[in-house]
């Protein structure tokens, strides 16, 4: 019997280190993050959270119950989760700190768009409807054109890159676009 050996060849060495290679270029671009990419995630869990705070928090039947909707409010790159005429805060669940002024680190700005179009507020009702605007001093429970019929957009942007947030009318459902 002949004592075979057991080792690599060069050859085979060299085809694992190109196909190391080839796995790492393909991978290692993918790991960078965006800063956009990931306010949108961020503010996305936001807007659902104050839907849901909206829904939970249903005061129907209280005097002016419709005057303290859950509402998420934009200043630039800014955001806030607010209710009772601006002066109660939503608080985060896991720091228990209040979700006011919360900057979205990676942005230039924030606009709104679509059915929102030139609006700083959306608000949601019992149902967890998007509405357009502050809602905070109206004098009836729902204003001729409050409620949003088309999507309403969030544009979040830095300059270079561009994420969008759609709201649908109706029930609410928010996702990236």
């Amino acid at each position: 019997m002949q004592n075979m050996k057991k080792a690599f060849t060069m050859i085979e060495l060299v085809f694992v280190i190109v196909v190391i290679g080839i796995l790492a270029a393909v991978i290692i671009p993918n790991t960078r993050t965006n800063p956009v990419e990931e306010a949108a995630i961020s503010l996305l869990s936001q807007v659902r959270y104050t839907q849901h705070l909206a829904m939970v928090d249903d005061k129907y039947g209280a005097p002016n119950w419709f005057r303290n909707r859950w509402q998420i409010t934009f200043n630039g790159n800014t955001y806030s989760i607010e209710h009772n005429n601006n002066t109660a805060f939503a608080q985060d669940p896991q720091t228990k700190q209040n979700i006011q002024g919360i900057v979205l680190n990676g942005l230039s700005n924030i606009v709104l768009d679509g059915d929102c179009l030139n609006e700083t507020i959306i608000s949601f009702d019992h149902l967890g409807r998007p509405l357009r605007g502050n809602l905070a001093g109206t004098a009836t429970s729902y204003v001729a054109g409050q409620i949003v019929d088309a999507n309403c957009t969030i544009i979040l942007t830095n300059g270079t890159e561009t994420a969008f947030i759609d709201i649908v009318p109706e029930t609410g459902y928010s996702r990236i676009r």
